[in-house]
């Protein structure tokens, strides 16, 4: 992997070309993201912005060969690029992969709260969708009242999917990027830095209260942000299960095991887990006794 990190920074057009071609596709987009992370951290800010305006130049090129709606593709497009130089000049600054995550969750917590106040009804958002979520239910023989429950639960937990799916698809792209720089330097510090990944008291405490208030209450504010604070910890008890292997020296298997229990029809119970796992964390250093030993 190392070799071909060398090769693709040597010429900018590389990883602008990729970026261009990876940004329209649903699945790979991340990449794109990642791409310009790396640009931005290995050429500066303002060379990582010089190769997001070409690529999203590319991706326009591309919309127009394929006959496609130029104006939503390169909407589209910049957004998956430019976040990514937004995750190098964040991670330029932070100087640790720590405090780049935590300015992640804050970015979308901040997102969540503004959402709620531009759309306190999200079903307006989604309205064709869940007109088609009705018709399609309809068509199999559900009750009225099962109809109403589910297009209720689509509109209640709208944003705060969205966000979610806003966190993640920055997420993967900000330790894919640091992970590709790291391999840049001698002795890489990805794995250590990604080992000491969490959210800290600032945004630990806030998060702890909101996951023990949704145990009772509901509303908007609550419901919006708590599944970022749900895979925020995730993310965190991720952290801390690669901290313990690493430093107790576990077979491969078991961290493997942690991520084959994240497939169906494992998912939540893992998920949930793992999330307890790092909210603990915040309160009881899980970490501590690894340092001591070291």
């Amino acid at each position: 992997m190392r070799g071909f990190i060398q090769w693709l920074l040597a010429r900018r057009y590389r990883s602008v070309i990729l970026a261009a071609a990876f940004a329209p596709v649903p699945l790979i987009s991340f990449a794109s993201t990642a791409l310009m992370t790396l640009e931005t951290l290995y050429r500066g800010g303002q060379q990582g912005l010089i190769s997001a305006v070409v690529a999203t130049g590319g991706v326009l090129g591309l919309a127009w060969v394929w006959g496609a709606d130029s104006s939503n593709f390169g909407l589209a497009g910049a957004a998956i690029l430019f976040s990514g130089v937004g995750l190098g000049v964040l991670l330029r600054w932070a100087g640790t992969l720590a405090l780049a995550f935590q300015g992640v969750v804050l970015v979308c917590a901040g997102g969540a709260l503004l959402s709620g106040l531009l759309w306190p009804d999200p079903g307006v958002l989604i309205a064709s969708i869940v007109e088609q979520g009705i018709d399609w239910l309809r068509s199999t023989g559900a009750a009225e009242e099962q109809i109403q429950a589910v297009t209720e639960g689509w509109e209640r937990l709208f944003i705060g999917f969205l966000i979610l799916g806003v966190f993640l698809q920055l997420m993967v792209p900000l330790l894919l990027g640091s992970w590709w720089a790291s391999l840049m330097n001698p002795q890489p510090q990805f794995g250590s830095q990604f080992r000491e990944l969490r959210l800290g008291r600032f945004l630990g405490i806030p998060g702890t209260l909101l996951m023990a208030i949704s145990l009772v209450l509901g509303g908007s504010v609550i419901q919006n942000l708590f599944p970022l604070a749900l895979f925020g910890f995730w993310f965190q008890g991720i952290a801390i299960v690669h901290a313990w292997g690493r430093a107790r020296q576990w077979n491969s298997a078991i961290v493997a095991a942690m991520y084959v229990l994240l497939l169906p029809p494992f998912t939540g119970m893992t998920v949930l887990a793992l999330a307890s796992v790092g909210l603990v964390d915040n309160w009881v250093d899980l970490r501590a006794p690894l340092r001591v030993k070291a």
